[in-house]
């Protein structure tokens, strides 16, 4: 260590950062130009180098490039550099894809074992994704292997491999909750796909999620001025209960719940992408319960009632197409069955929680067959339930139609 302490004194730093700079020039085969440079000694002896630029700002800036002081970068001068650290870099799209090709090593260059980027970012259109701690790894050719990134906690793991023209995606995750604007937390998530220069294909979607699975496939897309993401979601068995309360505590189902549902996001950079979803789901759940929500108790009514109360409504099957704009939410064509009740209708949930909707119920038997049209109003945690109509021992036929739920309340 004390050789290595030493060095530095006696070997300008001009001549490791002039040979740095041309061998980084040959083989990123663009120019390079540095800020400043000098030996650092603490945490350990390095050369440093600052404000470096490659090609122009746009292309590539890097605050700080270190390159550690060590026996075994020294011994292996022009031939291996291991430990080299990269902090606060901005990268290009471009530059980042062809990484593979512009690290690719030459008979008279360095071999690079690992490179350790901190706080790195790539910008996209009007943001940025990151910044984000990452490993660049090589393999024993010299040739760029894989970048792998990951959170603190280790519940987070991304690789990225080199296909082709492309790059083959990978992340694994497990007690993550997805920034969808609601914390919907899986227990353990894959995602697999091939990135290119204008987005990712995300071909694999494999999800465990509330006791029940996920799968499905999406298109991750980034352009100069906008941000897409649009694809296909399958569930099987998933506990309604928790995955519902994630919306409401107060007001959700419980149950087993299956359906398939398309989405799409957009918006003009990554940070804002989940928070004007548009999605069409449609859904079904078994043997279950409506928590808050008592559709029973109306039917018992002899004249116009209003029903603000909680309660709860057991069903068999409940199937709903369900529509989400926004903050704006529809529940279309419900149909509810519970033996000899049933129930149909539809519903708005508005951006400040209020409800507007119309339900038609009935419940038959041998001794008893009442019918009641319920228009549900409140807010999602208080409901409002109100009768139009007495109990009719002869129901006729209750038809809903648009003009069932008023005009702002059907507005998509």
């Amino acid at each position: 260590m004390l050789l290595i302490g030493v060095l530095p004194l006696v070997i300008p730093d001009s001549l490791y950062r002039d040979r740095l700079v041309s061998r980084l020039e040959k083989r990123l085969h663009d120019p390079v130009q540095i800020g400043s440079s000098g030996i650092e000694y603490a945490p350990r002896p390095a050369l440093v180098m600052r404000d470096v630029v490659i090609r122009d700002p746009a292309t590539v800036k890097i605050d700080k490039i270190s390159v550690p002081i060590s026996f075994h970068n020294l011994l292996h001068w022009g031939r291996e550099i291991r430990g080299v650290v990269i902090e606060n870099g901005q990268f290009s799209p471009r530059f980042a894809m062809q990484l593979p090709e512009k690290l690719r090593p030459e008979a008279d260059q360095p071999r690079l074992t690992q490179i350790e980027l901190k706080q790195s970012s790539m910008p996209l259109g009007n943001g940025s994704l990151g910044p984000i701690d990452a490993t660049l790894r090589f393999g024993s050719d010299g040739q760029l292997a894989e970048l792998q990134a990951g959170d603190e906690s280790g519940r987070l793991d991304f690789h990225v491999q080199p296909k082709g023209e492309q790059f083959a995606v990978t992340l694994t995750a497990s007690g993550y909750t997805l920034p969808f604007g609601h914390p919907v937390r899986f227990d353990r998530l894959l995602l697999k796909g091939l990135a290119g220069p204008d987005g990712v294909d995300i071909e694999d979607i494999r999800g465990d999620l509330y006791g029940g699975i996920v799968t499905g496939r999406a298109k991750l897309g980034w352009q100069s001025d906008s941000w897409t993401l649009a694809g296909t979601l399958r569930t099987n068995g998933i506990q309604a209960e928790p995955f519902s309360q994630v919306f409401s505590e107060v007001t959700h189902v419980s149950g087993r719940l299956s359906g398939e549902s398309n989405f799409a996001y957009k918006a003009s950079n990554y940070r804002q992408l989940f928070e004007q979803p548009g999605i069409d789901a449609q859904l079904r759940v078994t043997d279950g319960m409506l928590h808050n929500f008592d559709l029973i108790t109306p039917l018992k009514s002899v004249q116009p009632t209003t029903y603000a109360r909680g309660g709860q409504t057991r069903f068999d099957t409940l199937a709903a197409h369900l529509v989400v704009r926004g903050r704006q939410v529809q529940i279309n064509d419900a149909n509810l069955a519970s033996g000899k009740f049933n129930a149909h209708g539809q519903m708005t949930i508005q951006p400040d929680q209020r409800l507007h909707g119309v339900i038609a119920a009935r419940l038959s038997g041998s001794a008893i067959n009442v019918a009641n049209r319920i228009t549900a109003g409140g807010v999602l945690k208080s409901p409002a339930l109100s009768t139009t109509s007495a109990n009719r021992p002869q129901p006729q036929a209750v038809n809903l139609t648009a003009e069932d739920i008023p005009a702002e309340a059907a507005a998509q």
